[in-house]
């Protein structure tokens, strides 16, 4: 597609080289779409993959499920797999699907500007410009680590590690060391620490839900079988996502009908597991989470609640006053001298309007992207796209989580995408934008459908989630089914799109 005299440096540029934007080239390139680049900040592929490397980073879903349909690992080393073997797995998708000659490192896009008049999106890149017809955001859910708003964090003289880039080069073993936050992150990192420090203080201001981990080896007969019959491992592939979405999806979005099994799933939480995970009742009391099973996104370990078993951890309560040159003061005023602390604070959200301030996206008629996260209700279409933004799609937009893992979205999203690009390129139009109306007509349907769900009951209020957005609703999960939302990718009304021709007919041509 060309206008106004204008051809753009490539027709789809893809922001975000892991697992989202390696599967929307993918797509694309399945699709015959095969003009398209791929922009990365960083120095490597594999998003989230890439930059956590943490001790005891690994998929907290089973990892048969953690894969793309239509590229299964057969040699999975066990039923929850570690960072480094996914990131392997990125590497050898890019590898397979020759992903990596269309990507273009060290290339951050630091500002995305329409213009209308060319009908192309210009993308700051570094000191250059990037000129694209559509643009695709794969950027993921989480897009950088939260800032640190601790008092005094800059004044520590100790070591401060970071769950997002990890330094390996420091070690941990004989240390006083601190964590601060108890997420997924952190979830993963204490236990593996906890044999090697001197002394693991833990700061807790909300305590999550921390499930067991049925977590063992493959077996290699097992994993010859998958090799030799791929049907096996397609089977069981659908078992494991079919089951950790009614566990992750639809036991929140279906709370109300089923209330007392979601509540008897936290009562025996509390009453058995964490009663034969934690000895000291104190500390028990305070790791179990007062909100229900499901406000917050849970985890699972068999070692993280059992490591306040051991003399040298602490769990610390007491809130933060400030980070000291040595070590941490507590509100209470009690210091605990350190010599690292590890800062497992958190991600800013794909929505949060702090990320378009630091990188615009500016769309027809001044439409800025930061101001409308920041003063409306978020809303999309299908999760995918969003009035005022032509030729624009997100991977993970607002009500856009489908299904239990990333996978799912993504293989959802990218049709979804694919379709409306080829549509337009068979209507010849060089401007394609979501409606206002069936925008509205959906998001209403999805908000609508979640005001029945665990979040919106009064079980949730202490819970200090991520799924809860600044406006208090909760933009995060698409309230479907992932087989509803992937038909919905394929059958969509296109016409739900408005599509601008490449040549305006002139009245000379209507005659």
């Amino acid at each position: 597609m060309e206008s106004a005299g204008i051809r753009p440096d490539t027709e789809i540029a893809i922001i975000g080289a892991g697992l989202s934007g390696l599967g929307m080239g993918i797509a694309l390139d399945r699709a015959g779409l095969t003009d398209f680049l791929i922009l990365e900040r960083a120095g490597d592929i594999g998003g989230t993959w890439r930059d956590n490397t943490y001790p005891g980073v690994g998929v907290d879903v089973p990892a048969q499920a953690y894969q793309f349909s239509y590229a299964p690992n057969p040699d999975w080393s066990r039923v929850f797999v570690p960072g480094a073997e996914v990131k392997a797995y990125v590497d050898r998708l890019a590898d397979r699907y020759r992903m990596r000659p269309r990507v273009r490192l060290d290339s951050e896009v630091t500002e995305r500007v329409w213009d209308q008049d060319a009908r192309l999106w210009r993308l700051r890149v570094g000191e250059g410009e990037v000129t694209a017809r559509f643009v695709i955001s794969a950027i993921g859910a989480f897009v950088d680590p939260k800032p640190v708003d601790i008092p005094g964090v800059d004044d520590f003289t100790g070591m401060l590690l970071r769950s997002a880039g990890w330094d390996h080069g420091y070690d941990l073993a004989g240390k006083r060391v601190a964590v601060i936050g108890t997420g997924a992150s952190a979830v993963q990192i204490v236990p593996e620490i906890a044999p090697l420090v001197r002394r693991l203080d833990v700061y807790q201001r909300t305590p999550i839900w921390v499930g067991p981990k049925p977590d063992a080896p493959m077996p290699r007969p097992l994993r010859a079988v998958f090799r030799r019959a791929p049907r096996t491992q397609e089977a069981v592939r659908r078992l494991a996502t079919w089951g950790v979405e009614k566990i992750l999806v639809d036991a929140v979005v279906g709370y109300q009908r089923a209330p007392r099994l979601v509540d008897g799933a936290a009562g025996l939480m509390r009453t058995a597991w964490y009663r034969l995970q934690v000895r000291d009742p104190a500390v028990r009391r305070a790791l179990t989470p007062g909100y229900g099973l499901g406000c917050k996104r849970p985890s699972v370990s068999n070692g993280y609640l059992r490591a306040f078993n051991r003399p040298n951890v602490s769990l610390i309560t007491d809130g933060i006053d400030r980070i000291t040159p040595t070590g941490i003061r507590t509100a209470a005023g009690r210091e605990r001298e350190v010599d690292a602390i590890v800062l497992a604070t958190g991600f800013r959200l794909a929505s949060e309007p702090g990320n378009y301030r630091r990188t615009p996206v500016r769309g027809r008629d001044g439409f800025d992207l930061a101001d409308f996260y920041t003063r409306d209700r978020l809303a999309s279409y299908e999760g995918v796209s969003i009035p005022g933004l032509p030729n624009h799609f997100i991977m993970f937009g607002p009500y856009g989580w489908v299904g239990g893992t990333w996978h799912q979205l993504v293989e959802t999203a990218s049709a979804h995408i694919v379709r409306v690009i080829t549509e337009a390129r068979r209507r010849g139009a060089s401007v394609v934008e979501v409606r206002p109306e069936p925008t509205a007509r959906w998001t209403e349907e999805m908000r609508r459908r979640l005001s029945r769900s665990l979040w919106a009951s009064e079980t949730c209020a202490t819970a200090s989630s991520y799924y809860f957005d600044h406006h208090g609703d909760t933009p995060y999960l698409r309230p479907t089914s992932s087989a509803q939302a992937y038909r919905a990718s394929r059958t969509f009304p296109l016409d739900d799109y408005a599509y601008t021709p490449e040549k305006e007919p002139s009245a000379q041509d209507g005659r």
